[in-house]
């Protein structure tokens, strides 16, 4: 039986009238037959954050999320100003003959940036029970970092975006020392780093690498990719004490381009294609290695944003 989707019409209602907003869904998504009935499969709570400017956007994300993980989802849309908190709620249900599962519970809170400390309030009552919170931050790094830390608290487990943060040395800083508290804390550009790392790996599986000799990496950037370039110079200076060089492509690609990596007697060159593939050599004064390609990364937000959940 193929199932169909019964999305229930928006509603505007003031924070305080969430709750029989709430309730009222169920009664939408019944038909009326006495025999039949609205099952909830919600498996999570799913705080989202964000700007008008990524608010559409975000939406979409959130609707694709539902359809493979059910969720009661808040929708944070953050605007510059004061004034009251606004909310709208609808659901959503898969629909196949008489049966009818409750999978989206969607509160959307427009919520200007003077009236922000009050999301958390606003939130916590109405979180599920006995399902686990995730919250993403999909937005930039906040001027006051106690309206990141508000949010963080009320989650399980929080997602941030570095792509979209304006300063990302200081704003990864920020990110590792409430990671080092103990607060778990996911970046998304760690997976659209993974088929770079295995690209990487794939070089020292060619050169092997020699201890306490030098190595020299320069990460080629996209305009938009400076922040997966940081995060991995990062990671490259930790795991192989490595030198680590940005340098701008001026392709806008939210990611990296390209790099070149020196060890010892060992030069290892890599492109991201057109055709969505990273082309690797790798040559020696001995050797000179066949090319090798690794796919790169392809994934939509809302792909990456389920896999880090999964990651959770």
């Amino acid at each position: 039986m193929i199932a169909t989707a019964l999305r229930t019409p928006t509603k505007a209602v003031a924070p305080r009238a969430i709750p029989d907003a709430l309730r009222a869904i169920w009664r939408e998504c019944c038909s009326g037959e006495p025999d039949e009935n609205v099952s909830r499969s919600l498996t999570m709570n799913l705080l989202a954050v964000t700007d008008a400017a990524q608010q559409t956007p975000l939406r979409v994300v959130v609707d694709a999320l539902a359809a493979r993980q059910p969720c009661r989802a808040f929708l944070v849309v953050v605007r510059p100003g004061s004034g009251a908190i606004e909310a709208m709620v609808h659901g959503a249900a898969r629909v196949a003959g008489r049966l009818r599962d409750l999978v989206l519970e969607q509160i959307e809170l427009h919520v200007p940036q003077g009236a922000f400390a009050q999301v958390a309030g606003v939130v916590r009552p109405l979180l599920v029970n006995d399902v686990p919170t995730h919250c993403y931050w999909g937005t930039t790094w906040p001027a006051d970092p106690r309206t990141f830390d508000g949010i963080h608290a009320i989650a399980d487990h929080t997602i941030v975006d570095s792509a979209r943060f304006r300063l990302p040395a200081t704003e990864l800083d920020a990110i590792e020392l409430r990671r080092r508290a103990g607060r778990p804390l996911f970046d998304l550009n760690w997976l659209r780093l993974r088929p770079w790392r295995r690209a990487l790996a794939e070089v020292f599986e060619r050169a092997a690498h020699q201890e306490g000799v030098a190595t020299t990496v320069t990460l080629r950037h996209g305009d938009a990719g400076i922040a997966a370039a940081a995060l991995l110079g990062r990671w490259l200076e930790q795991r192989l004490a490595a030198h680590v060089v940005l340098e701008p492509a001026g392709r806008d690609h939210d990611g990296l381009v390209g790099f070149e990596l020196q060890h010892a007697d060992a030069l290892a060159t890599a492109t991201l294609t057109d055709g969505g593939r990273i082309e690797v050599a790798v040559e020696t004064r001995a050797q000179c290695f066949l090319p090798y390609t690794v796919p790169a990364s392809r994934g939509a937000e809302g792909d990456l944003l389920a896999a880090a959940i999964d990651l959770a």
